[in-house]
């Protein structure tokens, strides 16, 4: 036997091979077709993976408007309430609680568009009454005729006014009429705000200016004492143009030109909810003005310091609860919140000025919504066991949001303290009470993160304080916190 009669290497393989050719390509046409069905699977998982973040965000999106409409309806019911408190003069017999204002109400069950529409149209009835009702006591004042004569008059020119106007909304849906009817209903109050302010400033009525309720005397003096120039609310008296006390449950005294304010100024405090409501954006007044021993001006360049918590002991809690059943503390972070976050937020000093996600237009606890880099968000309740609250997915250049529902056994002032990395804003009951905004603000970064300090131990990492009133029963609160570079946190801690 020769060398070259040797078998070579693979000839056996192949010649395998050709014998069992068909079932060798048959072998390779199904490891084809599995793998094509394996990456067709992989793409499916993909799409419905798709489909159900779809699904999920145009669920969330029916939630938020939702929860929109019903906003706008309870929204409606507060300027009703305050119109009513407006008119009442100070009978508090006749006037609303203004506790009443920013209640929070919870249904078994979500009421259809429908319903909220009905619901919206006997309130933009009654609100459309109350100011007939005000624009009569103003003819019947400047004109001396009969209140049904004034009502007369009215009717006609509301005539007059919808045939100029044109054509309205009813045919539209639902959604768009209660859009409509709450910005009627936010036009009255508007109206109404300006004619007390116009009084409570000292302008006098006449039969072709000003639409007010309270006018002026010929003498010069006003109702209830020659201090009258101004509003009402559901305790307190008139207060107006005119020389002299002011009389009303309240103690305040008036002299000169319209300075009188009667019933403790709660005719001012009605003004600061109608503005206030108007403009959601606007601090309350006494966010200006902080508690004494509280933080100095920090808005002057940059300087300032850390509110001190005081020489007696820190007994500290956490928790929702205030009063019977909370925690015996004379400070207490609240720490318990949803959280939803990150959204897109603005670089740089962009931060103070980012934009509104749709948590803040309407808190809808359900909805799920698409985030910074593309994520799904939802929101997540979070009870914090260590201080402050950190947001657990944390980002850079974001916007967080917060909301809790904080119990209290009685009506009370509270101060609270607060601080933020980077920034925040606080509602009370849909009223702003913390602005932020501060860009001067290295020097509370300073003592937070490079100066020894007790802020930690003494739940005290706070930029300032201050005096908020909580009603009894539930207190909605709600905070929005930008995040700049690294580190964030929020920090809200109550004391009486």
């Amino acid at each position: 036997m020769f060398l070259d009669d040797a078998p070579r290497p693979g000839h056996a393989l192949i010649g395998s091979l050709r014998r069992r050719r068909f079932l060798c390509l048959s072998l390779l046409l199904h490891a084809m077709a599995l793998a094509a069905l394996a990456c067709l699977a992989g793409h499916r998982n993909v799409l419905d993976q798709r489909e159900r973040q779809r699904e999920l965000i145009e669920t969330g999106s029916r939630l938020t408007q939702q929860a929109r409409l019903e906003r706008r309806v309870q929204d409606m019911a507060r300027i009703k309430s305050m119109l009513e408190q407006s008119v009442a003069a100070g009978d508090a017999r006749q006037a609303p609680a203004a506790a009443q204002e920013g209640d929070v109400r919870f249904d078994a069950h979500a009421k259809t568009p429908q319903d909220l529409l009905r619901q919206a149209s006997e309130l933009a009835r009654k609100i459309d009454k109350i100011e007939h009702d005000i624009e009569a006591q103003r003819l019947v004042k400047l004109l001396g005729i009969p209140k049904n004569k004034a009502l007369e008059q009215i009717a006609q020119a509301r005539k007059l006014q919808q045939a100029h106007a044109g054509k309205t909304l009813h045919d539209v849906d639902a959604a768009a009429r209660i859009a409509q009817l709450e910005a009627q209903a936010r036009a009255v109050l508007e109206r109404r705000r300006r004619q007390l302010t116009e009084q409570r400033d000292g302008t006098r009525l006449t039969a072709s200016a000003a639409r007010g309720t309270g006018g002026t005397s010929p003498s010069g003096a006003g109702r209830h004492g020659a201090a009258s120039h101004g509003g009402a609310d559901a305790q307190g008296g008139l207060v107006g143009s005119g020389n002299g006390p002011g009389k009303g449950p309240g103690s305040g005294q008036g002299s000169g030109p319209g300075n009188g304010i009667t019933g403790n100024m709660q005719g001012s405090s009605l003004l600061e909810r109608m503005a206030g409501f108007a403009n959601p954006d606007l601090p309350d007044r006494a966010t200006e003005a902080y508690t004494a021993g509280g933080l100095r001006a920090f808005f002057d360049r940059g300087i300032g310091h850390i509110p001190d918590v005081g020489a007696g002991p820190v007994v500290k809690g956490a928790g929702r609860i205030l009063g019977r059943g909370g925690p015996y503390a004379n400070r207490i972070h609240v720490n318990a919140w949803y959280l939803i976050g990150p959204f897109e937020g603005r670089h740089g000093e962009g931060l103070f000025t980012n934009d509104r996600h749709p948590p803040e237009q309407a808190v809808a606890l359900d909805a799920v919504y698409r985030g910074k880099d593309g994520r799904l968000l939802k929101w997540e309740y979070i009870d914090a066991v260590s201080y402050p609250l950190i947001p657990p997915d944390r980002a850079e250049d974001a916007v967080y949001y917060g909301y809790t529902e904080l119990m209290v056994d009685a009506d009370q002032d509270l101060t609270a303290w607060i601080g933020a990395d980077d920034d925040a804003q606080l509602w009370l009951n849909d009223l702003l009470v913390w602005r932020g905004g501060n860009v001067d603000k290295q020097w509370f970064f300073g003592q937070v993160y490079e100066t020894v300090n007790t802020g930690v131990r003494n739940m005290n990492l706070s930029e300032g304080k201050r005096v908020l009133h909580f009603k009894k029963g539930r207190n909605k609160l709600f905070f929005k916190l930008s995040n700049g570079p690294t580190r964030l946190f929020f920090s809200l801690v109550l004391t009486k």
